[in-house]
């Protein structure tokens, strides 16, 4: 990247040069140029999302046109909502479909560098509760990698088409890619009906649905 910018013009701001973060006990420690920070945790589930608000901080402290102070920064931190981002589900007409012991989380992710920062956040759940994935996925994306970083993660995988999408990979297709990485994988009709065979077969199961920005946007409109 950094041979591709070199003659751009623009001011730039590299990690590890300009600017760095730390976690910590309390949050995380913020360095840069312009001097360090002591901040509390993103209201955001995940570790990487630490990696993600100390770029949007670089870049916001570049454009002192808007002078952000580090008050403006810890208050905007602790409120930051992002939708389809390991969201999970506390309240709506889906949590009718599961038991109450069911937890829904919702991340659009679809690429295998997502896949590995999602992994890492649901290895912080007890080993003893079930996740089963909820899968939907575009055709043009690498499903077999994406699927086989969560193999020693869940304990199954329902595959479904994406609603109100043409260029999905179809679930049977799916769920064939995901029996050859060595995951119990079937298919189900709609959203509805995975949530409810998982509640059935699995009442304390987290119920993980992935694969897609437009899958998630579906699962959360129908919410």
């Amino acid at each position: 990247i950094k041979k591709n910018i070199v003659n751009n013009s623009s001011e730039k701001s590299i990690f590890g040069e300009d600017y760095n973060f730390k976690k910590n006990a309390k949050g995380f420690f913020y360095k840069d140029e312009l001097g360090e920070m002591n901040l509390p945790l993103p209201n955001l589930l995940g570790d990487f999302q630490i990696s993600n608000v100390s770029t949007a901080i670089a870049a916001a402290r570049i454009l002192d046109q808007f002078n952000i102070t580090k008050t403006h920064i810890k208050k905007a931190i602790t409120k930051i909502r992002s939708e389809g981002r390991l969201q999970k589900i506390t309240q709506g007409k889906l949590r009718k479909y599961i038991s109450k012991n069911n937890q829904i989380l919702i991340d659009g992710a679809h690429n295998p560098l997502a896949a590995q920062a999602i992994k890492k956040y649901l290895e912080t759940f007890d080993k003893e509760r079930k996740i089963i994935m909820v899968l939907g996925m575009m055709a043009n994306k690498e499903h077999k990698e994406f699927i086989q970083i969560f193999k020693n993660r869940i304990h199954s995988l329902i595959a479904l088409d994406i609603p109100n999408q043409i260029n999905f990979i179809e679930k049977e297709k799916l769920s064939k890619i995901a029996q050859s990485c060595g995951i119990p994988s079937k298919t189900e009709n709609s959203i509805k009906s995975a949530l409810k065979s998982i509640a059935k077969e699995n009442d304390n199961a987290i119920i993980f649905c992935t694969g897609s920005l437009y899958f998630a946007g579906e699962i959360l409109n129908l919410n």
